[in-house]
């Protein structure tokens, strides 16, 4: 079973308004690595396009709720559901991949979503074969998958909801704090807001609203409760694997490390390439091309010359061929820093990069068939755990210096020297000015903050009064921004740095002193224990629910043509926006 089965479909709102104020942490300072946070954490559960936007006419316009309240879809042991809960976790289920899907196609660009997520938004689920591992018995498609596993969720979220209100969960520590009460209760108002002012909009009632959109039988008090209690749920497995992680012993630690070091041990290396690849002739196209036999020849010579790293790096440029003598007259053309095993697509590679027997200066070519390369490795720093600390977070005020500017067609060029030279003179100017007006007021983090809301030009961090956390020595940050992070600083130290974005006006939060390996691996425990859970849990529930097939087939089409009538809403939005010109 996938790990986020038994995440909420109340992640919601909760999220949805903590991506609002957090957005896109990904230029200015540029943090790339949003991949993995985006596919584990869904954000939002009220896709609601193609039900209002594609034909919704009559069917919006249908009274839904008697039968699906009192009519049986499923049972485990002395519980059950009713068609309105199923349908509720149905539309979860397909918000949870939709959303997700939309998300990265958002970051990354159209299609990227369905490549990463296995889910095609354009294309109705009943004709998308789904191809997760985790696929139960009888499941083809994503309609499948969405009609089967909605029982599956409904008593998972109910049996964690009963383990998180229990007097057990309170007596290890879990108890809903006054904050997040406020906080879940907020953004459960805003959900229900917005399906009021979409109800007024389209000028249907909020319960016919709330049914088709969010599922028939469903009314404004009854989504309201089960958007409280997925809300708790998901409060009480972030606690859960939080304390996993503050409970696992020094101990246990180690002995996770000595087992697992590979999958946490970083390498520095130089890496050179001889492609036996057959390449199409071009006219363009003045490099040579190696048969194996000879890029294996060049690849034992290239490696008979190397004496040290900088005769690596010097024979590089001379190996070099024409079409990249321009990449290679970089020093760093060869460098590898901080590579993982994980991100190293050769196993043949990796396996002689991370064997315990490396030391600095060893040397080798290797014959990488799938890619068809002879690679020249060189170790610079063997395999070893990151010992830099875990994370620093630190605000930040942007002062933008401009080095375009659109000219008269809307077209971007480039400024002159002399007017870039004088745009940063006066970024400068105006960060001092901004520091000296925080010194010379309350000085805290709470006044940076607001400052840097109101005065920051990286709109990625306005909203969050500029703040920027978990920075580590691997974080995709400007060198500058990085090195400023990552300095000896005490909480509260200010500073001003220059990068090619302007001035930065810097204030340190504060860091975890915690070395990143050993913090990376109580983390890897937690998630393994947190799956194992996840797994036991949906085993013991799913092999002991009982079916009704037949108020399940009774009730399923309209969850379908739902679905398949978004998708006909997406392909058509995709084709419009295919047939823009510029």
């Amino acid at each position: 079973m996938a790990n986020n089965e038994i995440k909420t479909n109340a992640e919601i709102y909760r999220e949805q308004r903590k991506e609002r104020l957090a957005k896109a942490q990904k230029k200015k300072t540029g943090k790339g690595d949003k991949i993995i946070r985006i596919l584990v954490k869904t954000i939002c559960i009220l896709l609601i396009v193609g039900v209002v936007l594609y034909g919704a006419g009559n069917i919006l316009t249908k009274v839904f709720c008697l039968p699906q309240k009192v009519l049986t879809v499923a049972t485990y042991e002395d519980e059950k559901i009713n068609v309105a809960e199923y349908n509720y976790y149905y539309m979860s289920l397909y918000n949870q991949i939709a959303t997700t899907t939309q998300q990265i196609d958002s970051y990354y660009g159209s299609g990227y979503g369905a490549y990463y997520t296995g889910f095609d938004l354009t294309i109705d689920p009943a004709e998308q074969e789904y191809i997760g591992e985790d696929a139960p018995e009888g499941v083809e498609t994503w309609a499948d998958y969405f009609r089967l596993m909605a029982p599956e969720k409904a008593f998972i979220q109910r049996e964690i909801y009963k383990t998180a209100m229990s007097e057990d969960a309170k007596k290890a520590g879990f108890e809903l704090t006054e904050e997040q009460q406020e906080e879940m209760t907020t953004t459960v108002d805003e959900a229900i807001n917005d399906l009021i002012e979409k109800a007024e909009e389209n000028d249907f009632s909020v319960d016919n609203y709330i049914a088709k959109a969010c599922g028939e039988g469903l009314t404004e008090k009854s989504y309201r409760e089960f958007l409280e209690r997925d809300s708790t749920v998901q409060y009480y497995l972030e606690w859960y694997e939080t304390n996993i992680t503050e409970t696992t012993t020094d101990a246990d630690v180690k002995a996770y490390y000595k087992e697992n070091r590979i999958d946490f041990d970083l390498v520095d290396a130089r890496l050179f390439a001889f492609s036996y690849a057959e390449v199409k002739d071009s006219e363009d196209n003045e490099d040579p091309s190696y048969t194996k036999s000879q890029a294996k020849k060049l690849a034992e010579e290239f490696k008979g010359k190397v004496t040290d790293e900088e005769s690596f790096i010097k024979l590089a440029k001379e190996y070099a061929l024409p079409s990249q003598k321009e990449s290679f007259a970089e020093d760093s053309a060869t460098l590898a820093e901080n590579l993982t095993s994980s991100s190293i697509s050769s196993e043949t590679i990796s396996k002689w990069l991370f064997d315990t027997a490396r030391k600095t200066g060893d040397i080798t070519v290797i014959n990488d068939e799938d890619s068809e390369t002879y690679y020249v490795a060189y170790i610079i720093n063997p395999a070893a755990p990151d010992k830099n600390t875990a994370g620093a977070d630190v605000r930040h005020i942007l002062v933008q210096a401009e080095t375009t500017k659109e000219d008269s067609e809307g077209k971007t060029i480039d400024l002159s020297d002399d007017e870039i030279e004088k745009n940063f003179a006066e970024a400068k100017k105006e960060a001092e000015k901004i520091l000296k007006e925080w010194k010379n007021g309350e000085a805290t983090e709470a006044s940076f903050a607001t400052l840097a809301t109101e005065k920051t030009d990286d709109t990625g961090s306005a909203e969050t009064g500029g703040l920027y956390e978990d920075i580590t020595s691997t974080s995709s940050y400007v060198p500058e921004f990085l090195d400023w992070a990552l300095d000896s600083h005490k909480v509260g130290d200010t500073g001003i740095i220059k990068t090619d974005y302007g001035y930065h006006v810097m204030y340190f939060v504060g860091a975890d002193k915690t070395a990143k390996w050993e913090s990376d691996v109580r983390a890897a425990i937690a998630s393994e224990k947190f799956n194992d859970y996840s797994t036991e849990l949906y085993d013991a529930i799913s092999e002991k629910i009982k079916k009704n097939e037949f108020i399940i087939d009774m009730f399923v089409k309209t969850n379908e043509k739902a679905l398949t009538n978004n998708a006909t809403y997406y392909a058509s939005s995709a084709s419009s926006s295919s047939s823009i010109t510029y």
